[in-house]
């Protein structure tokens, strides 16, 4: 998807960490867009706000409360973004948790995981329309090929596979409904694409993505100046 003059973007978690980076990034890239910081409070976004203005950036921002284990939030920001602004062009799913377990007994792995996919999983498939920040440790090849170290958090990168394989079959399912709506039996045409990236330390992949290069239902990441597709 090439981006237009004016596109409106909704960036999870993004009051700090990858998120933060994300509108920065990208507010920096396309300064005519409008970023709405989604985030569990308005104080915390408003204050990413005034960081970000101190940063350089003069793009529009605003701030949506949305905490994407909360339904009621998630349906409150929908309803705030479609009457403020009557459409969403891009979101990028960038909330996410992880969490070390208190132990390694079974209830305390149970513990630890729920809340974990809860977050990483589960929410996403409520409000994704486009990028899935997922993470390197979720590669099985690279993992398999022995490239990576072991991970030091287990539910986080079992659910940020997971993370990959929700972003293929949303793009499947999206394709095919495409092809049932237009009553050809065809697929590979949906009108939204749905992609996992890798953000790595900085966030040039998303805006690669947004700027329409990478294949939807595809994994990327952005190395050595050069957008990649990750094994999955």
């Amino acid at each position: 998807m090439a981006p237009s003059s004016k596109l409106i973007f909704l960036v999870t978690g993004a009051n700090r960490g990858i998120g933060f980076s994300t509108v920065q990034t990208l507010s920096l890239c396309y300064p005519d867009g409008t970023y709405i910081i989604g985030c569990r409070n308005i104080s915390s976004g408003q204050q990413a706000v005034q960081e970000l203005r101190k940063l350089g950036v003069k793009a529009t921002l605003d701030v949506v409360e949305l905490d994407v284990t909360n339904d009621s939030t998630v349906e409150a920001a929908q309803g705030w973004v479609r009457e403020k602004f009557g459409r969403l062009d891009v979101l990028v799913n960038n909330a996410g948790i992880a969490l070390f377990p208190e132990s390694s007994s079974p209830t305390a792995i149970r513990e630890n995981f729920n809340p974990t996919f809860n977050t990483n999983i589960t929410s996403l498939y409520s409000v994704t329309k486009l990028i899935n920040i997922s993470s390197g440790r979720a590669s099985l090849q690279r993992s398999s090929d022995c490239k990576l170290p072991p991970t030091k958090v287990v539910s986080y990168s079992i659910s940020k596979a997971a993370v990959n394989s929700l972003t293929i079959e949303m793009q499947k399912i999206e394709d095919a409904l495409a092809g049932e709506e237009k009553g050809e039996g065809e697929v590979g045409k949906g009108k939204m694409e749905f992609l996992a990236a890798n953000p790595g330390h900085w966030a040039e992949v998303v805006v690669r993505l947004v700027g329409g290069e990478g294949k939807k239902g595809g994994f990327w990441e952005f190395e050595e100046g050069v957008l990649k597709e990750v094994p999955w």
